[in-house]
């Protein structure tokens, strides 16, 4: 195993600072056009992505965030009318409860995601060479 040196300690560090860099950057202009916050974005999308409809510490797992964070910004897309919460009992269960996209929460999803993809190419992809990108999958397989 490598050693933990002043090299790999600060490449860390500047691989943090780049990572929420890239993100803020992504944030702020899908807010700006949008008026919708990353985090809200990629909630709506994991929701998407499982079929439209999904049990909240599933959703919670997906996006690898806390029930309580998840929670308040549940409350905030239901306000928007893009989500719907509704309480799934099951026998092991009995508390359970799903979320589901509205047809308007899907479109306001679809909207953005034109936008998010754009950001995604300008402030990411379009720096990386084919090398970089299989020694950055080669990277995230070794820490996953």
């Amino acid at each position: 195993m490598p050693r933990l040196d002043a090299e790999r300690i600060a490449l860390w560090r500047q691989l943090c600072i780049s990572v929420d860099e890239v993100q803020r950057r992504i944030g702020h202009e899908l807010d700006d056009q949008h008026a919708l916050p990353l985090p809200w974005f990629e909630c709506l999308g994991a929701i998407r992505d499982a079929g439209g409809t999904i049990r909240v510490h599933e959703l919670c797992e997906v996006l690898n965030d806390v029930p309580s964070s998840l929670s308040r910004r549940l409350d905030r897309l239901e306000d928007e009318g893009w989500v719907v919460r509704k309480h799934t009992p099951t026998p092991t269960d009995r508390r359970a409860v799903s979320v589901s996209l509205t047809s308007s929460g899907r479109a306001e999803w679809r909207d953005a995601n034109v936008t998010f993809r754009r950001l995604v190419q300008q402030h990411f992809a379009q720096h990386l060479t084919e090398t970089d990108i299989a020694a950055i999958q080669l990277v995230l397989r070794k820490l996953g």
